[in-house]
């Protein structure tokens, strides 16, 4: 999901990640596998539905960052973060849920935007070493100039381990993938499933991504079409 909006959205993945975390919070958390508290999108007395970089002052309190850890911990990304279409905790507060929401293929698809060269060296430099540790049998061209946003959710999966260490957090990467979507261009499970295989194995070399990835595909169109 790329609309960075705020406010209630009327289709695609936007509408349905609202639509699951206000109205079906246990059924989601129970396809996640874990009792959560959701951080957002929540509706608010506004109806802002405010989605989040971690960077940000509220999610920093949240998480019980300092302004001096924010530094060390974001320095390996420029400025402007992903802006996550959910963000749940435990209720523990030891482990964050990160969401990465899709309603159809062709929202998966994507290339590197930044034209600051300071900001994309350094995206690449992050990219580059998290592929190499952890992906070396993959492509990086294709983590660059195909599923450049999969790519860097899967890069921030894997800083954030690291870094957040010293809060004791532990950062899970839930790519939620809603089934049937009837506001705009249903994808059946067969055709997520067969998609998310083809690419994990040519962009990271293995079927299924190292530990801390969940692949959750939540049917929704079989909902009462509102």
């Amino acid at each position: 999901m790329s609309n960075t909006s705020k406010g209630p959205s009327t289709k695609g993945s936007k509408f349905w990640m609202q639509y699951v975390v206000k109205n079906l919070q246990k059924e989601l958390n129970s396809k996640i596998g874990c009792d959560l508290t959701w951080i957002s999108p929540l509706e608010g007395n506004n109806k802002e539905y405010l989605e989040y970089e971690l960077k940000q002052d509220y999610m920093c309190k949240i998480l019980n960052i300092s302004a001096e850890e924010k530094k060390e911990i974001f320095s390996f990304w420029p400025n402007r973060q992903p802006q996550w279409d959910g963000i749940a905790l435990t209720k523990d507060n030891n482990t964050l849920y990160l969401v990465e929401a899709k309603a159809h293929l062709s929202e998966l698809k994507s290339k590197i935007g930044a034209k600051n060269p300071n900001s994309k060296d350094l995206i690449l430099k992050t990219m580059k070493e998290v592929f190499e540790n952890n992906y070396p049998k993959g492509s990086f061209p294709m983590w660059t100039d195909e599923y450049y946003q999969l790519a860097n959710r899967l890069t921030f999966l894997h800083k954030l381990n690291e870094k957040l260490k010293i809060k004791n957090i532990n950062v899970k990467l839930v790519l939620l993938n809603f089934v049937g979507d009837y506001t705009y261009r249903p994808t059946s499970e067969q055709k997520w499933n067969t998609h998310y295989k083809e690419v994990f194995v040519n962009m990271i070399g293995m079927e299924i991504p190292k530990k801390d990835v969940i692949v959750v595909n939540f049917p929704v169109g079989e909902l009462i079409k509102i």
